[in-house]
């Protein structure tokens, strides 16, 4: 009996022994099949993405061989530079339906011989690029290069280059990534291009005319900028001669739009609210009206007016510019009242600290004289001649009186430009500046003008 019951247990404990041993098979077999299922799904993934690089790859090649077919003259992006009827960006699939993206870079390529006429475009370099649309991820990029089976006319001696940097008019630092877009010219041009990393854009191979019209305009944007006054078309930098064989190159300037806010005061160093109007002045830019209604004291001004009808961002004050432009002048003058009131003469900085800060602000307290009289205000034509013709457009500067304003008009189609001013029964005299883009300067002064007579004072401004 105690026989039988030893065996029973010894029985009993292989049974136990055997349950832990199937417990510990199954734990084990589970660890393993982590990097084994991992390893599988690796093997499929990898598998999954050749076949999409094998299937890209095919299709940026086909793309490639019907490039190749066009004529080279077609061989470019619609609107790019070169100009030509591909697309820069098409969505499509792959054989086994996975969305991508086909993008096709088109630039042309300056290889000379060392004798040859530099042109700058002596063939185009084709680039296509194929990415997965979900991630981004690229799967195929193809190379090739393609030339005209002839050569240019006059070996391109006869073409027109224009290469512009876009940089910060203030900073002097080079724009990346501004769009450059040029029209015009005799082959009615329309070809847009991206600023590099140096601010530099390049349109080889234009068509040129023996009379040099129509011209080439450049159009420039850019996130959060604007264009400098002087440099917009018509402005050299913007607008270029299409004679045969021109090499322009030329800066384009741009910059951050600020703002000044006006705050007017009575004499005694109150708030002026009884209405008012402010002229801003700028050799470059400025408002020959703005008012402020009667129950406000100040106004705040983003921008300004280069031309008649025209107006950009409110320019920041740029030094070393022929003509000076690194101040700006207020003048007030009371819609009742007649008091009149300027900043110094050492003018306003505006903005406070470019491109950190972008606004200012200046305080114009009204004189205590009040020109009220029919005869103590008077009107001033000035009348701006360019080479002995009248010039629109132009931009003037009335300064002086006994008020010592500094006011702004541009030229009407007359070439003309009105100013009311305060005079006094002391004689006073003013003085006219104006130019025209920045780039031609004039002046004149009138006589002493007193009080006495509303005749209007006539004044001519000769720039050449």
């Amino acid at each position: 009996m105690r026989h039988e019951g030893r065996s029973g247990a010894a029985t009993r404990g292989e049974a136990g022994f055997t349950l832990i041993e199937v417990l510990l098979a199954g734990l084990m077999l589970a660890i393993l099949s982590v990097p084994i299922s991992a390893l599988i799904s690796s093997t499929a993934s990898i598998a999954k993405i050749d076949r999409e690089r094998t299937g890209a790859d095919q299709l940026a090649q086909a793309e490639i061989e019907t490039i190749r077919t066009l004529p080279y003259t077609q061989v470019g992006l619609t609107g790019g530079n070169p100009p030509g009827v591909l697309t820069a960006s098409t969505s499509t699939s792959l054989p086994g339906s996975e969305p991508v993206a086909m993008a096709i870079q088109v630039t042309w390529v300056a290889d000379p011989i060392p004798t040859a006429y530099v042109t700058n475009a002596d063939y185009k370099r084709v680039v296509v690029t194929v990415t997965r649309t979900s991630d981004g991820v690229q799967l195929a990029k193809k190379t090739t290069y393609v030339a005209s089976a002839s050569a240019p006319p006059f070996a391109g001696s006869t073409w027109d280059q224009i290469k512009r940097q876009v940089i910060d008019a203030v900073t002097n630092l080079p724009l990346a990534g501004a769009s450059v877009n040029l029209t015009g010219g005799p082959g009615s041009e329309n070809r847009t291009d991206t600023a590099d990393g140096s601010g530099t854009v390049l349109f080889p191979a234009l068509a040129s005319s023996a009379s040099g019209t129509p011209v080439f305009t450049l159009a420039t944007t850019l996130a959060g900028y604007s264009v400098f006054p002087d440099d917009i078309s018509p402005g050299s930098p913007s607008s270029v001669s299409s004679t045969a064989g021109v090499n322009s190159v030329g800066t384009i300037r741009m910059y951050k739009g600020v703002s000044l806010t006006v705050n007017l005061q009575s004499s005694s160093g109150a708030a002026y609210t009884s209405g008012a109007t402010i002229s801003l002045d700028s050799s470059r830019c400025g408002q020959a009206t703005v008012s402020i209604p009667a129950g406000s004291s100040s106004t705040t001004i983003t921008t300004c007016s280069y031309a008649t009808g025209k107006s950009v961002s409110l320019p920041p004050n740029v030094s070393g510019q022929t003509p000076a432009d690194d101040k700006y002048f207020v003048t007030a003058w009371s819609s009742s009242g007649g008091f009149w009131g300027a900043t110094s003469s050492s003018g306003v900085l505006v903005p406070s600290s470019y491109p950190t800060l972008l606004s200012q602000s200046v305080t114009v307290k009204f004189g205590s004289t009040a020109y009220t009289a029919a005869n103590a205000t008077k009107t001033i034509n000035v009348t701006v001649k360019k080479s002995g013709s009248a010039d629109s457009n132009a931009r003037v500067e009335l300064t002086g009186g006994p008020a010592a304003v500094y006011l702004y008009a541009t030229t009407n189609g007359s070439g003309v430009a009105s100013f009311t001013v305060p005079v006094s029964s002391t004689g006073f005299t003013f003085t006219a500046n104006a130019n025209d883009m920045g780039t031609v300067v004039g002046s004149a002064t009138t006589p002493s003008i007193t009080t006495g007579t509303t005749s209007p004072i006539a004044l001519t401004v000769n720039i050449s």
